[in-house]
């Protein structure tokens, strides 16, 4: 009888090992899930970005509270959005000044991508045209504190899918990177048309960069991404970083987003891409790119047919007839917005430019044409590092890919974005930038990479003191 039961007991113990075994790939499969919100990192993390915030509140009311806010120029969406009220495309009347806003058959128009007036109408709606510079100021703060909080989950969903074994303390440290390290802090607390296009620009290229690490719906990207190019025209061009991505996850055999791995759902094809087979993922590739493209289409033709209305073209932006200063509006009327005559200016100011030392108080100050974007923000020489982790060579390629089509254009375009501090137009693929610069730090911050990181951040919180106290004159 006892024989029996030790025979019946290890039948048990095989029978349990046996299922332990058959479990493995579910518990692998589990293993990739997000970390849940609750976890220390994400609270962590939530206490970062309540600091960080605090930090935008005090800097903007310390600005106002100096400088009372004054109706000026950079009103120009919120003119556009009265307009609209009005019941046509164009400006109610004529602006108070005339800068880049578009003659055209005895009307004013504002020529820049409509999204930031559309998200200010019910501001308008409610005030008309009273407190315009409040208005403005404070919608771009309160979307520029969006952006840090959207860049907190990327930054989880980073860690997260893509780099496991790194520490929340990088988190941290990254975050105050992008919050006030970067140039988006001076973008951020300026409040006229030409920083709101680039914060709210920000705000969609964070959630199709977040989708992108989480579920990867192309169709929601592209939605994501179409709203970006409805602020700032040319993040239209980081859309390589979809299909560089989504092509890797394909060729690694890796799941899209939520969706279990190929080889555990290979007996179900209705499991993984909708009744795509899974012995054919490049099917499932190709319909994820024909859904992006097409989202994009409906947007980039909303853009066109929005030209037509305007200026009876779809393909007149609106910039040919713009008032701009003399300066840079001979370039533009002479060789157009586009041209490689205006490569090695902006190769410059965007890349070279140093800052200026003076002898005088304020000691260090900008070049208001512009200063290298690595100057700026030293930390991003950590992007050179990105490559060096085979297991993330893929992503780093992606987000490389989303850079350059936005820079080159940005070369051959007629301005380097006037006055301003640091390169203004970076910002319309910094995100990718930075996430790049992030691949290239290790698990735990080096004292090279905090050093980094802190200089940024006081090179940027010393060009804004600068270009709002001390108003540094065009240097060319």
């Amino acid at each position: 009888m006892r024989e029996c039961k030790g025979i019946e007991r290890t039948h048990i113990k095989v029978a349990k090992q046996v299922f332990k075994q058959g479990s493995v790939s579910k518990a692998a499969s589990a293993t990739v899930r997000p970390v849940p919100v609750e976890s220390n990192a994400a609270k962590l993390s939530i206490a970062v970005f309540g600091v960080l915030t605090a930090i935008y509140l005090f800097i903007v009311i310390s600005q106002i509270s100096i400088h009372h806010p004054q109706m000026g120029g950079g009103s120009h969406f919120i003119l556009l959005a009265d307009g609209w009220l009005h019941g046509h495309l164009y400006v109610e009347g004529t602006p108070p000044q005339f800068a880049d806003f578009t003659n055209y058959h005895g009307h004013w128009y504002v020529a820049f991508p409509p999204l930031p007036a559309i998200l200010l109408l019910p501001f308008v709606a409610i005030f008309h045209l009273s407190y315009q510079t409040i208005i403005t100021l404070f919608f771009s703060i309160g979307m520029g504190i969006l952006n840090i909080w959207l860049m907190r989950i990327v930054l989880l969903r980073f860690v997260q899918k893509q780099a496991p074994e790194t520490q929340f303390v990088t988190v941290a440290w990254l975050l105050v990177f992008f919050a006030i390290g970067t140039e988006l802090l001076y973008a951020t607390m300026q409040g006229n048309v030409w920083y709101i296009a680039h914060v709210v620009a920000t705000t969609f290229v964070l959630l199709y960069i977040s989708e992108m690490l989480g579920k990867q719906r192309a169709w929601l990207a592209a939605i994501f991404l179409g709203l970006a190019s409805l602020s700032r025209s040319t993040t239209l061009f980081t859309f390589p970083f979809f299909l560089v991505w989504t092509f890797a996850q394909t060729k690694l055999g890796r799941p899209q987003g939520d969706a279990p791995p190929i080889h555990e759902a290979a007996s179900d094809e209705s499991s993984y891409g909708r009744g795509v087979p899974l012995r054919a993922p490049w099917l499932l590739l190709a319909r994820q790119w024909v859904i992006f493209g097409s989202v994009l289409a409906v947007f980039l033709g909303g853009m066109l047919l929005y030209n037509y209305a305007r200026f009876g073209s779809l393909l007149d932006f609106g910039y040919n007839n713009m008032h701009v200063d003399p300066l840079v509006g001979g370039g533009l009327h002479k060789y157009g917005q586009f041209s490689i005559h205006f490569l090695r200016t902006n190769f410059r100011f965007m890349l070279l430019e140093p800052p200026k030392f003076l002898h005088q108080f304020p000691y260090v100050t900008f070049n208001p044409f512009g200063t290298s974007i690595f100057l700026t923000m030293p930390a991003l020489f950590l992007a050179f590092l990105g490559f060096r982790r085979r297991e993330q060579r893929w992503l780093a390629v992606a987000l490389l890919a989303a850079c350059i089509l936005p820079a080159l254009l940005l070369l051959l375009y007629f301005n380097t974005g006037w006055y301003q501090f640091g390169y203004r137009f970076a910002l319309d693929f910094l995100p990718f930038l930075f996430l790049l610069a992030a691949l290239g730090m290790k698990e735990r911050p080096t004292w090279i990479a905090k050093l980094l990181i802190i200089l940024s951040v006081l090179i940027n919180v010393w060009g804004y003191v600068v270009f709002s106290y001390f108003k540094p004159p065009l240097l060319g």
